[in-house]
């Protein structure tokens, strides 16, 4: 039995998309927890600044290293030991610091914003950051970093007295549901 050219295009089409599938629900998958763990973070970062503003400069720098722990230690149960995935472990670390030392430079250039402008700028760039990546790894990236602007500009906006606590319920839970999500495929 042949296959005609076209068949064979076919088939070969078939495969493609099926791989292509394949790499993307993995890639949702190994994601799924990243974006747990730091949406936890963000609940109890935002929750934790409405109550006790004055914490701030202690609460974030602490929750952002345990977030990073608890990332790393995720990625590793997750099987990332081999030598190259544990390569891109740390070109992801190092993606992460230069993420920390452009908003760091950013704040430092920016002194006199608000505490709720502050609290904004975080999630609009890491918002941006899934949208961007949605790009190559999926469509599920696209809409998270999206829900995660409009709702950060929505709390901004139009809730200011309690924004904060906003971030903490709609933008940490935001990160929780895509995480989920992302399980589903």
């Amino acid at each position: 039995m042949s296959l005609s050219p076209q068949e064979a295009a076919s088939t070969l089409s078939d495969v493609e998309r099926a791989a292509r599938r394949s790499g993307q629900a993995y890639g949702y998958r190994r994601a799924s927890p990243h974006l747990i763990v730091w949406g936890l973070i963000w609940v109890v970062g935002y929750a934790t600044t409405d109550l006790r503003p004055d914490y701030a400069n202690i609460i974030w720098p602490a929750l952002t290293l345990l977030g990073v722990a608890l990332s790393i230690y995720v990625g590793r149960c997750a099987g990332a030991t081999d030598s190259g995935r544990y390569r891109s472990i740390w070109r992801i670390m190092a993606l992460v610091l230069l993420a920390f030392v452009f908003i760091g430079a950013t704040y430092a250039i920016m002194r006199h914003v608000s505490g709720p402008q502050q609290g904004a700028f975080v999630p609009l760039l890491v918002g941006t950051i899934y949208a961007g990546m949605g790009l190559w790894l999926g469509a599920r990236f696209v809409v998270t970093g999206l829900a995660v602007i409009v709702l950060t500009l929505g709390g901004y906006f139009f809730l200011q007295e309690h924004f904060l606590l906003w971030q903490a319920v709609v933008g940490g839970g935001a990160l929780i549901l895509a995480g989920l999500w992302l399980r589903t495929v």
